[in-house]
């Protein structure tokens, strides 16, 4: 029968399914909520598969029946399938499901993970030379589908909930940073109108603040947008030096409030085919995010110029190196410095635009220095 042969290779079979997901995985971390959650399924398939395969009591089986059908907590899924024995094993699935999202897994690794299972099973009855029958390969296939199913269907739907608290969140900071633009700018308004201060002075340079951090906000807000609902480029010839420029008479009034020096080593006559607003927008990001979290009086260099086929931009700063894998640099809402103005998502948005220029951005760290942020676009 399949369950002794699964109840006799339990430690073997879980072994070589956990090695195949780990291949998978990378090094995504683990739980021991994970750790349990296959031998808790495998346990339960067991059970399956020896109720499967003995003679039921008619009578048992449909008062069983009724009492998962009535229970409206368990999962659809498995009330569908019109087997009782199921419920447990979507149940045990979708525990699982929501704990590869809980630690960052994909969808994939959610799916290959009962498909390692089979595959640890299989091998392991070939090497021993154990014959499935064609019933009992039929219901093993028949669990795993119910496992994938379930604990896909907890991952998408906890998924689809983090996503519709994140949106809820971007959006109350959002409305919280303008606002905080806003009072500042009517505050300072205020005091020049009663004549205590002029124009010229201390003042009148933070109005000049909130104001440029306004236009930073609706700008990036226009981009998101724009990336949400309009996702075609409408590439124009772009001189990299000209928009850099553009960049540099907003952005330069931050660096020298901290002292920080601006090096361009830019080739003037390198032009491409890009979308102004998105790259713009890209750029503007990359370039305001090293400035932000330069060291005061330190050094941020832009480079730009043709290697090969491709169009090579750097701004190198000198953030003091990354504390974090550079990767959470570009997920949304993440912030991994002690300055946590804004909402984490400028770099988010970067990225995004420039992979649909058909490039990439990506960042190297200089421990104890800084970082290189590279824009690769093709030529």
């Amino acid at each position: 029968m399949i369950y002794e042969f699964l109840l006799e290779n339990q430690e073997e079979i879980l072994a070589l399914t956990e090695n195949k997901s780990r291949e998978l995985a990378g090094i995504l971390v683990s739980s021991k909520q994970l750790k349990k959650g296959l031998p808790i399924f495998y346990t339960q398939l067991i059970k399956v598969l020896k109720m499967e395969h003995s003679t039921p009591d008619p009578e048992t089986d449909k008062n069983a029946m009724v009492k998962a059908a009535a229970d409206s907590n368990e999962p659809a899924l498995a009330k569908a399938s019109g087997r009782p024995n199921d419920v447990e094993l979507a149940k045990s699935a979708g525990l699982h499901g929501r704990e590869l999202l809980r630690l960052g897994y994909t969808l994939s690794h959610v799916v290959h993970a009962y498909g390692h299972m089979c595959q640890a099973i299989t091998e392991l009855a070939t090497t021993k030379k154990f014959a499935f029958t064609s019933d009992e390969f039929r219901d093993l296939n028949r669990c795993l589908d119910v496992a994938i199913a379930s604990a896909v269907t907890e991952y998408q739907f906890l998924r689809e909930n983090q996503e519709m608290n994140r949106e809820v969140e971007h959006l109350g900071m959002l409305a919280h940073e303008l606002r905080n633009c806003l009072t500042n700018i009517g505050i300072t308004v205020q005091v020049m109108k009663s004549g205590m201060v002029g124009l010229g002075g201390s003042t009148a340079q933070l109005l000049d603040n909130d104001l440029k951090r306004l236009n930073e906000i609706i700008e990036r807000s226009l981009t998101e947008v724009r990336l949400r609902i309009d996702l075609e480029i409408h590439a124009v010839s772009t001189n990299l030096l000209q928009v850099v420029d553009q960049i540099l008479v907003s952005a330069q009034t931050e660096a020298r409030s901290k002292k920080q020096l601006l090096v361009l080593k830019i080739d003037p006559t390198l032009v491409f085919k890009a979308d102004q607003q998105l790259f713009h927008s890209a750029l503007f990001n990359v370039i305001q995010n090293a400035i932000k979290f330069t060291r005061s009086g330190g050094k941020i260099e832009l480079r730009g110029n043709l290697r090969g086929e491709h169009i090579i931009i750097e701004v190198e700063d000198e953030c003091g190196g990354l504390s974090c894998d550079p990767i959470d640099l570009f997920r949304p809402f993440e912030q991994h410095n002690k300055n946590k103005e804004g909402l984490g998502l400028g770099l988010t948005i970067a990225r995004r635009a420039i992979e649909l220029h058909n490039g990439t951005l990506d960042v190297s760290n200089l421990p104890g220095k800084g970082c290189i942020f590279k824009i690769t676009l093709p030529a």
